[in-house]
């Protein structure tokens, strides 16, 4: 689940590297019956997996092909659960677990959140699981190709980003913030009842706002002077006063979605109330940190 540089150059080796044939292969393998009928509309957007818009008998879905990164930590986690670990042997959590049980979590009707609900496998895995399939699948690097991946399919949330409207009144980021606050509750209540969950939030990530000193590498691939010099002066006073200074210590924490952005944000047309929103999807960067990060994010695009 850590995403250090390391993992960064590994997940872009790692990426699905799927055809339009093959979406619609694990549609007809792992998620439809012979009488069913399913269609891949059409690939979308992903920094490291593969995501197509599909239907199955006209129902829109969002089938979700994990980065061969995340899809080998859960296919160690959950093949140790039949094999017995050695003294002191541990295996890392993976993040596909941990979105299985925010998207169960968040399904709960009092939470008021609408987001990616799990569609389950037609048939489980041999340990039971039928949130996600695997299957062997190729990847960017034709050297680690095919590579067993963790497919995943999930309700489609309705709507358009927030970012692909032109026009939106006020009131649409006073809905956003009220969404956010719901949504970060519900978190707060996952990470009090399922510790397992919390656990797996307890990880590195190279985006995450505590480790903003890390991205000092990348600063010389800027190539604007002043720019680079306004860069290396927020990054210092960073260290100077939340990590040396110690006042990152003050701040609460949380698990919470880390990527809260117009482009993730899904608003859709009211007859009686306007433009709201309507749910809030990729869970990708959700991990335990500061709790104000989504605020932080939400307006930073």
């Amino acid at each position: 689940m850590a995403s250090t540089q390391t993992d960064e150059d590994k997940r872009k080796l790692l990426k699905p590297k799927v055809s339009t044939d093959d979406a619609l292969a694990i549609l007809n393998e792992f998620y439809t019956s012979d009488s069913q009928k399913a269609e891949v509309v059409r690939e979308l957007d992903s920094y490291d997996d593969a995501n197509y818009l599909v239907k199955i008998d006209g129902i829109k879905a969002l089938l979700k092909i994990h980065n061969g990164v995340e899809s080998e930590k859960y296919i160690k986690r959950h093949s140790t659960k039949k094999a017995k670990l050695n003294d002191g042997e541990s295996v890392e959590g993976s993040i596909i677990d941990l979105h299985t049980a925010i998207f169960e979590h968040l399904a709960r009707e009092e939470f008021k959140v609408t987001t990616c609900k799990t569609i389950p496998a037609l048939a489980s895995q041999e340990d039971g699981d039928n949130s996600v399939s695997v299957k062997e699948l190729p990847v960017v690097s034709s050297e680690h190709s095919p590579k067993k991946l963790v497919i995943r399919l999930c309700a489609w949330v309705h709507g358009i980003p927030l970012s692909s409207t032109k026009y939106f009144p006020l009131e649409v980021l006073v809905d956003a913030g009220t969404y956010l606050g719901r949504m970060c509750h519900a978190l707060d209540d996952l990470a009090a009842s399922n510790p397992a969950a919390l656990e797996l939030s307890k990880t590195y990530h190279a985006w995450d706002g505590r480790n903003l000193v890390d991205a000092m590498r990348y600063v010389e691939h800027i190539d604007d002077p002043q720019r680079r010099k306004l860069v290396t002066s927020v990054i210092d006073t960073f260290r100077q006063v939340i990590i040396d200074g110690g006042e990152g210590k003050k701040f609460r924490w949380g698990v919470n979605h880390g990527d809260f952005n117009d482009a993730n944000i899904i608003v859709s047309d009211h007859d009686n109330t306007g433009t709201r929103v309507a749910g809030a999807i990729d869970f990708g960067d959700t991990i335990y940190r500061y709790l104000f990060c989504p605020v932080n994010t939400a307006p930073a695009r």
